[in-house]
């Protein structure tokens, strides 16, 4: 009978060696690669939302005194996967006037941009030389501001300033997730005063308001001006 087990058990055993055998044998395997790659683009959006024209017309005494501001005129928003910098600058040193009413020869019909003021409602958290936290004027810098795509020293930021790195520039983000930092609003405001001399102009660009309002022509001429104002959206400088 112990026999009998026994020669069972190597059976067993013998019969186990095999399969172990065959099953060693037959792993076979194969290979096959695939390269896949990420192309990670910058993306820089720039969204006006609003009218792209904003309208003063001065037809009343008050409203020469006083001045016309427009609140809120210009919404932007930034979408952005790279850090990032907003400027803005006019087009032109000068206004452009399209109708002079009147002979004007008291007046003065070349009227420099910074007679324009601007206000963004969102401080620029970057401590940037120049910038639109308070109502101040559209700066040319004597035409060297006049819509550049590389800013300056001189240049007015409304995000960021003329430097690169984590602190003078605005993250990565979109106006979805970080309305507070990637929607801007804007208010204009001109005060031209009576005479039409812009007084606010003496108060910030004194140099330039006394080169331009003269003893020969002290007040602005009556007329219709035109002005652009470019907003540039670029990748932290």
């Amino acid at each position: 009978m112990k026999k009998n087990i026994l020669k069972k058990a190597l059976l067993f055993t013998a019969m186990a060696g095999i399969f172990t055998v065959n099953t060693s044998k037959a792993q076979l395997s194969d290979q096959e690669y695939v390269a896949v790659t990420m192309d990670l683009q910058g993306i820089l959006e720039l969204n006006m939302t609003t009218e792209p024209q904003v309208d003063f017309v001065f037809n009343t005494i008050q409203k020469y005194q006083v001045g016309i501001t427009k609140y809120n005129a210009t919404r932007l928003e930034v979408e952005s996967t790279v850090p990032w910098d907003l400027y803005a600058q006019p087009s032109t040193e000068f206004w452009t006037q399209q109708i002079a009413y009147g002979a004007g020869t008291n007046g003065q019909g070349t009227i420099p941009s910074e007679v324009l003021e601007m206000q963004a409602i969102q401080p620029n958290s970057v401590a940037a030389l120049l910038t639109f936290n308070s109502f101040v004027g559209l700066s040319s810098n004597a035409g060297a501001n006049t819509a550049s795509l590389t800013p300056s020293v001189d240049t007015q930021f409304l995000a960021g300033e003329f430097a690169q790195g984590v602190a003078s520039s605005y993250a990565p983000s979109t106006s979805t997730s970080s309305p507070l930092t990637n929607k801007f609003l804007i208010h204009y405001r001109i005060k031209p005063g009576v005479p039409a001399n812009f007084p606010d102009l003496t108060t910030q660009y004194p140099a330039l308001a006394a080169t331009t309002f003269t003893a020969v022509t002290p007040y602005a001429q009556p007329g219709y001006y035109d002005l652009e104002v470019v907003y540039t959206l670029t990748e932290d400088l």
